[in-house]
């Protein structure tokens, strides 16, 4: 039975459905089609090597595009142009970014193909997931499946993709195996942040201030100073604030227990004292609520050409969270029709005791020193360091207390009954401290017909985290419902990777490039001397840390929430707890070799053909000291398992190989650029995080979470497992264009094929007490001879062929702007955008349950903004709004801990606000 848990699931890989051949085929026979056509059109076009539009007549005042921009990117670790990079990669502005109102990464959902955010609210960990490969171990020494970059620097921790984006030149999201250029946890691909450099040439500056719903308001101003042309600053501040969007009331319920009304019903026992716990509880304002914004950051940064073959860039910025995080909630549209029907306050509501904190601080030192060798040879030396800081509270159970008719009953001195009065469930982080060191050297050399870069690269984290969980109210069984809780005090857990690369890039023929690269890598983990007490016995008060003596258990509820202080339980720290295994000291090492191989065919200066294998992996790892049969008390059902008790919960190295075939093309004199790319990837040992069962114990009179026959217990933990294989198949469509005089057209279309081929250990254990008929739970696997002792215990589920979480199947996005001159130097623009994908699940077990499903349904969003503008380029003014069409969306799904239904988190409603902005 799973009581607390301390991070979040993860996700997985998929088979090979007999479809690819033909997707490969149908995008073959696409890029042959489209290419003859546009031969003719371009053949005889030059090659424009530059970053800034060409612009040809006034319309109004205003410049009109007659082409489009060639945009520039680094995603070879060099800049080439989008259009001529042999690669999955999309390029957003940072005009498309404020447009769509995006401040964090987890708000790009939808703005590129296959790219999915969520956020786990009880550790503020953020999921990515790109073409349905993606990870919930938000732990110190976790791995996301997406590496983040902040201008070409890693940035490991998950949490960090909370932080505010502002003052950038625009975001590289480039989907598929980046193992080699990119280095470790980019199986799924790389997300890069580039930030806006200071400017030699003059000094500028703007200033925005928007207004919104939800009495949101937010700042932003960027000011560039020169000092001639050798040395420049520039700094950039943003500002956000909102009220939660969500309605909370204080939680105080007072039930007590069912007992008999004597006429064959039951009636509950309040006593004027709330049942839940009120250390923390207290009169909140909406801009405390939970889904508030509270955070800000500022940045300064130089840029010093110290002589014409040396330059130096670096920058220092602070974002700081003061919000109050999210909270999960019942869905009311699939709990509408049950007995956990929403009350009249609607989907919007939670009941809280413990208020939502969040105290995030990140503070990053960025450089860069570029020494121009000769005109074809650059050496760069990037250097990171950051320091993670965190605290928070979280209301785990958002006040979702089961209904009346289930809950326990007091009868002949003893409580009974699988469901307690209320849910009382929180996660605290007392402290964390993350701090990450990054180095990494690149020789980059460019000649006529070759290109290489060769690296080495460091990175060092050394982190630490107190934290605990309360389980206040447990199960009725008779003498079993005292307080649990789980308390940790990591103090010193390490990650360090050294990795040696090179790629390059050699034009073998008049129209043909090839490319080769390698990347050898030494991973390494440790945890030194890191406590981790569960304490799961509920039939000893031990929680009360001899502050409180209980109420006798003959007579109902052992406390109320009023009798809790902050000297017991995890808030009074490791003395709290009556007995803790040794500690966890641990280490573990692992190294890979990555390649990528591709080839690529120039049908004109302004079309390619390319096709290209690469790999990556994501190395192993482990967590907390277990005893895999439950402790030194219990006594295990398998001899091997007796042999080998001790164990950390360790998981196996994740691999891919992505194989690509790809089409980009500048077409109808540049007004159309247009990619389309097909994709197989194979994944083995992928690894997936959540509740696991790993042991199997003799049976004792007592708790028994999961009986196996008459005679065994399951024994379950949070941990990741490795699943076996899992093929990845699909094609992403991407085009920008200029249809007409004014106007400017882009978006995307893209289908994912991410399916299971191979786990046979996973455990169906979602909610199976609430399940029946079709969606009813597997049987579990009884101990009897001939069973293969891994599925003994397990409610074994056939996974093969089910979708990967988070990993839709269809997905199309449309956006249109228009510019209309209203002369009086005036332009007025009104834009856009719409985006829609198809059913997603946030299991592997794909469960269709109406009720108590895993999914978010097909939804459709529209963002729409208009934009009057001075042709002058001094001011706007912008009317915007995100989500109009009120879209539920789910971000986050797992089982109400006490049964009897599903929580969430979710996306924000519709959203809407205006916005001025200043030049000068």
């Amino acid at each position: 039975m799973k009581i607390l848990k301390r991070s979040k699931p993860s996700q997985q890989a998929s088979p090979r459905p007999a479809f690819m051949p033909s997707a490969i085929s149908l995008a073959a026979a696409a890029l042959l089609g489209l290419a003859p056509a546009a031969w003719a059109q371009n053949a005889a076009e030059p090659a424009e090597e530059t970053d800034k539009p060409k612009q040809g007549s006034k319309h109004d005042g205003k410049h009109e595009l007659k082409e489009l921009p060639q945009v520039t990117v680094t995603a070879t670790r060099s800049k080439t142009s989008l259009m001529k990079t042999p690669i999955a990669v999309t390029a957003i502005s940072a005009d498309e970014l404020l447009r769509d109102n995006v401040k964090e990464v987890r708000n790009l959902s939808g703005m590129v193909p296959n790219v999915q955010f969520g956020l786990s609210p009880a550790d503020s960990g953020v999921v990515m997931s790109i073409r349905g490969v993606s990870s919930t171990n938000f732990t110190e020494i976790g791995d996301p499946a997406v590496g983040i970059h902040v201008d070409g620097i890693y940035s490991p921790r998950p949490q960090g993709a909370l932080a505010l984006m502002f003052d950038l030149d625009g975001i590289e999201v480039l989907r598929g195996a980046q193992g080699t250029l990119f280095g470790r946890n980019s199986t799924a691909g790389v997300i890069n942040i580039n930030l806006a450099k200071p400017d030699f040439k003059s000094d500028y500056g703007w200033t925005s201030v928007q207004l919104g719903n939800y009495n949101a308001r937010q700042l932003r101003t960027v000011y560039n100073k020169s000092f001639g042309d050798k040395f420049a600053l520039r700094g950039a501040f943003v500002r956000d604030t909102r009220d939660g969007f969500i309605t909370q009331e204080r939680d105080m319920t007072d039930r007590g227990y069912r007992v008999s009304d004597g006429k064959g019903g039951f009636v509950l026992t309040p006593n004027g004292k709330p049942d839940v716990d009120q250390r923390l509880n207290r009169v909140l304002k909406p801009s405390e609520y939970y889904y508030n914004s509270n955070q800000w950051a500022g940045r300064l940064a130089a840029r010093w050409a110290i002589a014409p073959e040396l330059e130096w860039q670096a920058s220092f910025d602070r974002f700081q969270n003061n919000g109050a995080g999210e909270v999960l909630m019942r869905d009311c549209e699939m709990a509408a029709g049950t007995a956990r029907a929403c009350g009249p306050e609607g989907q919007w509501h939670a009941k809280i005791n413990v208020p939502g904190k969040l105290d995030m601080t990140m503070d990053s030192v960025r450089s860069l020193l570029t020494w121009r060798v000769n005109p074809g040879t650059d050496v760069q030396l990037r250097t990171g360091y950051s320091v993670q800081s965190r605290s928070q509270h979280q209301d785990n159970d958002g006040g979702l207390h089961a209904v009346e008719r289930d809950i326990f009953v007091l009868a002949n001195g003893a409580l009974s009954g699988p469901i307690p009065n209320v849910t009382d469930e929180a996660a605290y982080v007392f402290d964390s401290r993350y701090k990450t060191t990054v180095h990494e050297l690149q020789l980059k050399h460019e000649a006529k017909n070759w290109r290489t870069v060769v690296g080495a690269f460091y990175m060092g984290e050394r982190n630490a985290i107190e934290m605990g969980q309360d389980q206040l109210v447990t199960v009725g069984w008779p003498n079993n419902a005292f307080p649990r809780a789980h308390y940790w005090d990591q103090t010193d857990r390490r990650n360090e990777s050294k990795a040696l690369f090179a790629q390059g890039d050699l034009r073998i023929f008049d129209r043909w490039t090839a490319t080769a690269g390698i990347r050898m890598t030494r991973d390494s983990r440790s945890d030194v001397a890191g406590k981790s007490i569960y304490m799961d016995n509920s039939e000893v008060p031990w929680y009360y840390n001899g502050k409180f003596k209980p109420y006798p258990l003959s007579q109902g509820m052992p406390h109320d929430g009023t009798d809790l202080t902050f000297e017991m339980g995890p808030f009074a720290g490791a003395s709290a707890f009556p007995a803790m295994d040794d500690l966890n000291t641990k280490s573990e090492s692992y190294k890979n070799t990555s390649y990528r191989l591709g080839l690529q065919f120039d049908i004109d200066q302004n079309q390619m053909i390319f096709g290209s294998l690469a790999t990556a992996y994501r190395p192993g790892g482990f967590s907390d000291r277990t005893d895999r049969c439950g402790g030194a008390s219990q006594t295990c059902t398998f001899a091997k398992d007796e042999a080998n008790r001790i164990f950390y919960r360790e998981y196996k190295p994740e691999h891919t190989k992505n194989f690509e075939l790809g089409y980009k093309g500048r077409l109808l004199d540049r007004t159309l650029d247009i990619s389309l790319v097909a994709f197989n990837t194979d994944f083995t040992d992928m690894h997936y995080t959540n509740m696991h069962t790993y042991g199997v114990r003799k049976y004792k009179d007592g708790y028994c979470g999961a009986l196996v026959g008459q005679d065994d217990c399951v024994v379950r933990g949070w941990m990741t497992q490795n699943i076996g294989e899992s093929t990845i198949r699909g094609l992403e469509l991407e085009f920008k264009s200029l249809p007409w005089s004014g106007g400017q057209l882009s978006g995307f279309a893209s289908f994912l094929d991410a399916k299971i081929k191979q786990w046979d250990t996973y455990d169906d254990d979602w909610l199976c007490n609430d399940r029946v008929g079709e969606f009813a739970c597997p049987n579990i696997v009884a101990n009897t001879p001939g069973v293969d002792v891994r599925w003994v215990g397990l409610r074994q589920a056939d996974l093969k062929g089910k979708s990967l979480p988070r990993s839709p199947k269809f997905s199309f996005a449309l956006n249109y702007a228009h510019d209309f001159g209203l002369g009086q130097d005036l332009t007025l623009t009104p834009s856009f955008g719409y985006r829609w994908q198809s059913k997603m699940y946030f299991t592997p077990r794909n469960l269709e349950d109406p009720n108590f499903g895993a999914f978010q349904k097909a939804y459709g969003n529209l963002n729409a903004a208009l934009k009057l503008a001075g042709n002058s380029g001094k001011w706007d003014v912008e009317l915007w709004g995100t989500n109009l069409t009120d879209n539920l969306v789910k971000t986050w799904v797992e089982p109400i801990s006490s049964g009897r239904g599903v929580r969430a988190g979710f996306a924000a409603p519709r959203m809407f606000g205006l916005r001025a902005t200043v030049n000068y």
